[in-house]
This record gives C-alpha cells, structure tokens and sequence, in this order.
C-alpha cells in the first residue's frame, strides 16, 4: 500500500502574515479600529530561542497582537554577536520571515531596509516595544523603534540562551543547552495527555468526542525536533490540515542521543516541547522515551499518522501495520530540500566564516522560500 501523500493533495498554507510595507498603515489603522493594541518585537529570529520565544510571550501579555520585524538580511545585531552570520550560516530574511508566520502569538510579520527603518516604523504606531536588554540596541531598526513607541519594555536576557551562546555550547559539546525554569514547559504526565484526548477545554468539545460526533481526525507525528526550522513548520502546518487537532509526540533527550549521537540534542526536551507549543499549528506535544512512539500511539490511536519524508517505509511498519489495526492510516509526506536540524548545528559548530557549502545551503533556502511566497508548493521535511 502506498501511504506518500503527493503535494498536489496537500491543502494549501493559510493566510499569509506578512505585511508589506506599502499595507502597514492599512492594516494597523484596520487594527485601530477594532480597539486592538500592538506590541512590536524586532530582531534577526535566525533561530527560535529561549530569548526571543520569551520576548514574544511578554509582547502577548502586553499587548491584544504582536508583530515582529525581522532583520534583512546582512544584518547581525540581533544578539551583540556576529555568530548568526558567520559560524552558525543565518538564514535568509524569507526564510526568517516564514517561520515567524508559523507562531500562534505573533499577528503581522515585516521586515524593512536598515536605511528606511524610521518610515517604516512611523507606520506601526502607537506600539509597545518588547526589548531584550542583551540585544544590540544600536542598530537602525532598534534605536527607531525606541524612539517612536509608546512605551518600552526591557525584560532581562535569559542567561545562555541567546544564539552565540548556544553555537559556544554546541562548539563545547555542552549540550543539552542550560535552559533556566521559567524558559521551559512544565514536564507532561499521562494523566495530562489523557486529558487532552477525553477534557472539553476552552469550550472546545474533547479531542475524542470531537472524532466520534463530528468526524474530526487525530493527527499525531513523532521526531526530535531540536532546532525547530522552516521545514518543521511547513511539515506540523500540513499535518494539521489534515485533522482537527495535532499532537506531536517528542523524543526525550536520551532517545536523541542515542539515535543522532553526542552533541544531541541542543535544547533539552521541556524546552523542544515549549517551542513546539508556540506554533499555531500545534495542540498538543507529549515525550516519549524509547526508539519509537508505539506505545504511546496505542493509547492514543490516531486517524492518521505521519511521517516526514525522511522515513524509509520499510522502517516505519511496525507504526503502519498498528495504526492500520484500530482504522488509521500513516502518511509519509516529502522533503522540503535544504533544511535539517543536523545542518543547522554543524553550520554552527563552526567557527569560521561561511563556506562554499554554507552559501550554497542560503542559496537552496531563498529558492524554497521563493516558491513559498509566490505561491508554489514545495516539499516538505521532517
């Protein structure tokens, strides 16, 4: 039985939250207008982190919506250090802005020349600026931003967690990263997931019932997760569409390392869970501990689950022939090229200026992101 699901039966991406910059004195004003607040967070979002996954948590509690503005690309000063562009190979700002797009938090996202950051900035306001303490506050964008929001909010630098920290500890071989408590998800018990799947939450009928009354399915898929990407996110946003709810199910730190080796994984699975949890895509996330998520598949017994295109079928049989028991189906669907959590932390495990290779990567990411933008349908990776 065949189980890969082509493009063309993908559902296309929702609406896009990227707001040129010809649109952003409509769509502020059209926010105005419905009494909605704005809190603006500016940064490079190379990587999704404890520091900036925080700014943003703190924009959201400061504000009805949250748009971030991305760096262009050539900028490093998201973090006072040059590593996002030199060792750890920064993605292109398209990329950039597409996993932006991605965070259940965040309602517009932007980006501007560093020439043109007051004009465009003008245009945004009134706003509240989320400001890290640890960013460079020099910069174009940054030092506009200041100057023209209503009000500032600097919260404290998470201690290790910001990117040249994170590429020093890969360097090390320091890993799991040290993440403090209040930047990590609190650890899920059975009773937790049970929950999920049997609770009616937010006046939202239980996942259950939800697949009983209404036909709605189950999505589940499994994976490491460690440096959430581009291609992580198209792959959760498709396997969404594809059922009322999904749940991901992470494998704990020993299974990563036992299956991608030492120096793996770079964030500890509380915090792999949290970042999972901050796309929208996302309902659910649970650790499991073994080589595969078998067990825990039994209890929950998907309708469908997935698989990125990265599995062999012949690897994944034992999940097919179980889920196929109950009535599911599993899906293997196909790799965006050119985006892998393994490339991510090798690129930053260097500590010299982009290779050949490394531009070729950039080169590779603006091509998808190209077809993302305009329209196309890529492949996406797991």
């Amino acid at each position: 039985m065949n189980s890969r699901v082509t493009l063309d039966k993908l559902p296309l991406a929702k609406k896009s939250k990227f707001i040129p910059a010809n649109q952003l004195r409509t769509w502020r004003g059209s926010l105005a207008e419905t009494g909605g607040t704005l809190a603006v967070v500016t940064g490079t979002f190379a990587l999704l982190h404890p520091g900036n996954l925080t700014a943003i948590r703190e924009a959201a509690r400061q504000a009805s919506h949250v748009a971030l503005i991305v760096h262009p690309d050539g900028s490093t000063t998201a973090d006072s250090s040059s590593a996002t562009a030199e060792g750890a190979g920064q993605p292109s700002a398209a990329v950039r802005l597409e996993l932006a797009e991605h965070l259940r938090a965040v309602s517009a996202v932007s980006t501007c020349a560093l020439a043109r950051a007051e004009e465009t900035l003008e245009q945004w306001r009134p706003f509240t600026l989320v400001h890290c303490l640890k960013q460079n506050s020099g910069d174009a964008i940054t030092t506009s931003a200041r100057r023209l929001a209503s009000r500032v909010v600097d919260i404290a630098p998470i201690a290790g967690c910001f990117t040249a920290d994170i590429q020093k500890a890969i360097r090390n071989r320091q890993t799991p990263v040290a993440v403090p408590e209040a930047a990590l998800a609190p650890q899920p018990t059975l009773h937790d997931l049970e929950q999920f799947l049997n609770s009616d939450t937010g006046g939202r009928p239980a996942c259950n019932a939800m697949r009983s009354i209404a036909g709605r399915p189950l999505v589940t898929v499994n994976g490491c997760f460690d440096i959430l990407h581009l291609g992580h996110a198209r792959l959760l946003a498709l396997a969404r569409a594809r059922g009322a709810r999904l749940l991901v199910l992470v494998n704990d730190d020993d299974s990563v390392r036992r299956y991608k080796g030492a120096g793996h994984p770079v964030f500890p699975i509380r915090f792999r869970l949290l970042a999972l949890n901050a796309l929208e895509a996302v309902s659910y996330t649970y650790p499991f501990a073994g080589d595969n998520p078998l067990e825990l598949l039994a209890l929950i017994k998907p309708d469908i689950h997935i698989k990125g295109g990265s599995f062999e079928e012949t690897r994944v049989e034992d999940e097919r022939r179980l889920v196929e028991s109950w009535g599911g189906r599993l899906e293997i669907v196909p790799l965006v090229p050119g985006f892998s959590s393994s490339a991510i932390v090798g690129r930053m495990a260097q500590t010299q200026r982009p290779t050949t290779d490394d531009r070729r990567q950039t080169s590779d990411e603006e091509n998808v992101t190209g077809q993302l933008l305009g329209g196309g349908q890529p492949e996406v990776y797991h």
